[in-house]
């Protein structure tokens, strides 16, 4: 597993985790944090989501993409790097909730730039 997909798996993880406990996206925008008292362990995905870029992967209209996945439900969906939805895989689909999430956990430059780094270094014949 690369460094740079247990970075946007354990970020994206935390959003997802900040929703669950009742914050909204409006909340995490104007800066509110859900905290509790956990025993520190080593991270382990709550929810079950991975970043992958494929190393033999294209351009979607001539634009990067992503999968995020959910195997435990059999998700498999591609993304630009802006966190629109091209399409999904078979009959799952990703819900509402979790599409915001992402919108708003891609808005930030640094996820932007992690996507770039590791679609650039799995795909060298399509630099982006």
């Amino acid at each position: 597993m690369c460094s740079i997909c247990n970075k946007l798996d354990e970020g994206f993880d935390g959003i997802l985790f900040q929703l669950s406990k009742g914050n909204t996206i409006e909340g995490l925008k104007d800066g509110r944090r859900w905290d509790g008292f956990e025993q520190v362990k080593e991270w382990k995905s709550k929810f079950g989501y991975q970043f992958h870029i494929y190393s033999n992967d294209h351009f979607i209209n001539k634009k990067p993409h992503f999968h995020l996945l959910k195997n435990s439900e059999g998700i498999d969906c591609r993304f630009f790097f802006d966190g629109e939805l091209f399409d999904c895989k078979g009959n799952s689909q990703i819900d509402k909730k979790t599409q915001k999430a992402l919108e708003y956990f891609l808005s930030e430059t640094k996820q932007q730039e992690m996507l770039i780094k590791l679609w650039n270094q799995k795909n060298p014949a399509f630099t982006f």
